[in-house]
């Protein structure tokens, strides 16, 4: 498998899709807007029901993000999704 083309020197963008208990999926959001890595956080419709855009400085460190992530009581499952370019409108 292909490794992203990230570079060393760069930070890690990364969006982070979370299945939760719906009564504990208020209390996720509040607790993951408080985590400095989070820039952006939604509840969302369909199969997954929390989205979260995440930045870090290093693929180690966002290992680590995530299984943070998977133990919070209520996270019953989550998929990864790791930006390798940023692209405006601009």
């Amino acid at each position: 498998m292909e490794q992203p083309n990230i570079k060393h020197d760069e930070d890690v963008v990364a969006f982070l899709l979370l299945l939760t208990s719906s009564d504990q999926t208020e209390q996720l959001i509040r607790e993951l807007k408080e985590m400095r890595e989070v820039l952006e956080t939604y509840l969302i419709y369909g199969e997954w029901d929390i989205l979260v855009k995440i930045k870090v400085n290093s693929l180690p460190e966002l290992t680590r993000l995530v299984m943070r992530m998977r133990k919070i009581e209520g996270v019953n499952k989550t998929s990864t999704l790791i930006t390798t370019q940023y692209l405006t409108n601009q």
